[in-house]
């Protein structure tokens, strides 16, 4: 009895010495950590150099050379600033790209590979310091040159291309082509690169489930080298209500006398949908329909048949059949 006393006692005594020891432990790491976020905070406050990559947006506004766009370079700009400033970098990224217009700087001409014109990055300076926060001084910008290469402004005119993505409500459907206001614009820029450019497009227009007509304004969308005249324009999209049609129609041969050919068959059906305001309007008459003989063919022609004519408030044309037999008859 006396020696499970005794062996409680002991190890409640263990248990508590246990216990100081660990809050002992528990309060010098604290202590520990406190005292090194205070070390830290006064390094803090030194100044230190260090070296910042940042993208240079470079732009060109004066109108007597085009500025050939070949991607925005890195600059490894080596500031002096405290501690902090560059802790707040390293965590955060405080800095965005730096916009560089070389129009307000002198252009030194250079004949080699890399372009046909440079400018020292030293004079960037002062315009840099701006861009950067007020306690960040730079010491150093490299790469030490620029180069830029231009190209004679060329400009034409080009068509506006509406780029939609529209869903439509049960039995409606677009009539017509989207309306673009202004539908063609003055285009800029290198004149290999204008030369080849067939037209411009807007951003996405979107529509989902639609029943009534649509209307507002898009911006056209930024291309490498080009400048656009005006940056949006306005369009208006015609929803209508439709229905399902169907036309027989004969079929003509157009490049031979009908009368010597046998057609199988001879006529075809022609199915579209057709706003319900437009029903009135359609008449076969809008409609011709086509296939081509090969005269030097004695044997049966296995041809497609086409739609020559039909009226603009149409859509979704479907031909049945789709190939006609043809026979050249004997004379």
């Amino acid at each position: 009895m006396k020696s499970n006393l005794f062996d409680s006692f002991s190890e409640i005594v263990r248990r508590k010495r246990k216990i100081r020891i660990n809050g002992k432990f528990v309060l010098f790491c604290f202590f520990l950590l406190f005292s090194s976020i205070i070390w830290y905070l006064n390094k803090l406050g030194g100044d230190y150099l260090v070296d910042l990559k940042v993208p240079a947006k470079i732009i060109y506004t004066e109108t007597d050379k085009m500025l050939v766009d070949e991607g925005a370079p890195v600059l490894k700009i080596q500031v002096k600033t405290k501690g902090y400033t560059i802790l707040r970098y390293k965590l955060g990224s405080i800095l965005a790209s730096f916009n560089v217009d070389i129009s307000s700087y002198r252009l030194h001409r250079y004949y080699g590979p890399k372009g046909n014109f440079y400018i020292l990055t030293s004079s960037l300076k002062s315009n840099l310091s701006t861009q950067l926060p007020s306690n960040m001084k730079i010491e150093n910008i490299i790469p030490d040159t620029l180069f830029f290469t231009f190209s004679a402004a060329y400009t034409k005119k080009v068509p506006v291309v509406a780029n939609t993505k529209f869903t439509f409500d049960e039995q409606y459907m677009q009539i017509g082509n989207v309306g673009v206001k202004p539908d063609s614009v003055l285009i800029s820029g290198p004149e290999s690169v204008i030369r080849n450019k067939r037209y411009v497009r807007t951003a996405v227009i979107r529509g989902d489930a639609l029943n009534e007509p649509m209307n507002g304004v898009a911006a056209l969308l930024e291309e490498k080298n080009v400048v656009t005249e005006v940056k949006e324009v306005a369009y208006t999209v015609d929803v209508a209500k439709f229905t399902e049609r169907t036309l027989k129609l004969p079929i003509t041969i157009s490049n031979s006398d009908s009368a010597s050919v046998l057609l199988i068959p001879s006529h075809a059906e022609v199915s579209f949908r057709v706003a319900l305001r437009d029903y009135r309007k359609v008449r076969p008459s809008l409609f011709r329909l086509s296939s081509r003989f090969d005269e030097k063919s004695s044997f049966s022609n296995h041809i497609k048949v086409k739609l020559d004519t039909f009226p603009s408030f149409v859509s979704h044309i479907r031909i049945e059949p789709e190939f006609i037999e043809v026979y050249k008859q004997k004379q």
